[in-house]
């Protein structure tokens, strides 16, 4: 065959290759680029998608007073409260899950010219809403808040190890990581902190890498965060991503006339406490905007909390719930005899994470209300809970939060009143009316 022949064969044979191969290539390339992108926007677009278009007029409110451990998890609808200012957020433990009697969700309403979102859930310690505040963006600023303290939390060990695992947001960790609002120096804090329950980082191993990172800087700092800016970035992406299908989720099983009261187009139900003690209309303004709202007749509701009371705590001495008293306390009630005598409040971890937190409230220029709760005087006596921690952690964590100018409502005198705890440890009654109505002044202030 002639050599020019066979030259010629390999040349078009050869471009062949080269022409599928570069078209094999540009669609790897484009497939490639598509998948970045994907991992990096994909998360963002989905969260702005829920709430610019999706989460319509009074879908908020009516999740802040139906709370979900998303709610508590995830940053959309937190985010979106803190944009309203008719929604006043209120971060606690089990006290803001457990909603019977006159707790906040059931006396606020949107006719009483605000309503609660409920922040919290067993084992919602310090720690873990210190994460809940630093995830928060610009919204949060100069926003008011609440947030209960409650005694039992400081215990010799702070957060059990398994009770932080079982609360902790990695999406909320992330998001402190990446707000460049939060100082380097406050992010350090909080990331050393963290890194004490390594046991929260089995499902999030890049993340830690990047905790660890901030915590022991060096020379290859910067190279660590560029080899691992990708993963770290996927494992980010899809809680965005997660927090968004659970708020549609979660949303979705709304009641939809919990929602239509919330939008304001239903009335207030007849048989609401608040409908039925509310005096008259009074006008407000509040953050610029004057409007009508509900105003409830205090001595009124604090009277039918006293009867309330009466009838739900007449079989005990300690002036708890008839039904948690019988089926919690009375079968094992002399085996629990002075079984506290030797719990102590200090030291302890939490009034550190305390005073992360309130840092994370100074940076993120929010203004927030501390309530102390109190324990149950009588239960705490007969289980031996010596009075004199007690009163000093009570004393500590008022003048803690009085050092930094930060309002408070101590509950603390209390301990020993009627009709105000229905357990060891949560409020009722007569306790839900006088921290209500500490909420409501605060809010219209």
């Amino acid at each position: 065959m002639n050599f020019r022949i066979i030259i010629g064969r390999i040349v078009r044979f050869s471009g062949i290759v080269m022409k599928r191969w570069n078209s094999t290539f540009s669609a790897m390339v484009f497939a490639g680029c598509l998948y970045v992108v994907t991992i990096y926007g994909f998360g963002y677009v989905s969260s702005i998608g829920i709430e610019n278009i999706y989460l319509r007029p009074g879908i908020v409110a009516a999740m802040g007073v139906n709370p979900t451990f998303d709610t508590f998890q995830g940053s959309i609808l937190q985010r979106m409260a803190f944009r309203d200012p008719s929604i006043l957020p209120l971060y606690g433990s089990s006290e803001m899950s457990y909603i019977r009697d006159f707790q906040p969700a059931r006396i606020f309403t949107p006719e009483t010219g605000f309503t609660p979102f409920l922040v919290g859930k067993g084992g919602n310690q310090t720690l873990i809403h210190v994460l809940n505040l630093a995830a928060l963006g610009e919204e949060a600023r100069g926003r008011k808040l609440a947030i209960f303290l409650s005694p039992q939390w400081f215990g010799l060990g702070g957060i059990p190890q398994l009770t932080f695992q079982g609360n902790f947001s990695a999406l909320h960790a992330y998001e402190m990581l990446r707000d460049p609002r939060l100082s380097s120096e406050l992010k350090q804090e909080i990331a050393k902190r963290l890194l004490q329950f390594p046991g929260a980082y089995k499902d999030f191993p890049f993340l830690e890498k990047m905790l660890a990172e901030l915590v022991h800087p060096d020379w290859s700092s910067k190279m660590t965060r560029i080899i691992w800016a990708f993963p770290t970035q996927m494992e980010y992406s899809a809680l965005t991503f997660q927090d968004a299908y659970k708020t549609i989720m979660n949303v979705n099983n709304l009641p939809l006339n919990t929602v239509s009261q919330h939008a304001g187009s239903s009335k207030i139900p007849k048989d609401s406490t608040s409908a039925a003690l509310a005096i008259k209309k009074t006008q407000t303004s509040i953050q610029g905007k004057t409007s009508e709202y509900l105003r409830l007749d205090w001595a009124k509701l604090r009277t039918e909390a006293i009867e309330a009371g009466k009838k739900s705590s007449n079989n005990n001495p300690f002036g708890m719930d008839n039904r948690f008293y019988l089926e919690q306390i009375a079968p094992k009630l002399q085996e629990q005899k002075d079984s506290d005598k030797n719990a102590k409040l200090f030291p302890s971890p939490e009034y550190e994470d305390l005073i992360l937190l309130m840092k994370v409230m100074k940076e993120k220029g929010v203004k927030p209300l501390f309530v102390i709760l109190p324990m149950n005087g009588r239960w705490s006596d007969y289980t031996g809970f010596p009075r004199t921690e007690r009163q000093a952690c009570y004393k500590l964590l008022a003048q803690m939060v009085q050092a930094e100018d930060f309002q408070l409502s101590d509950f603390t005198a209390h301990e020993n009143d009627d009709y105000y705890l229905r357990d060891p440890w949560h409020l009722a009654w007569k306790g839900w009316i006088d921290v209500n109505e500490a909420l409501d002044q605060f809010y219209r202030e």
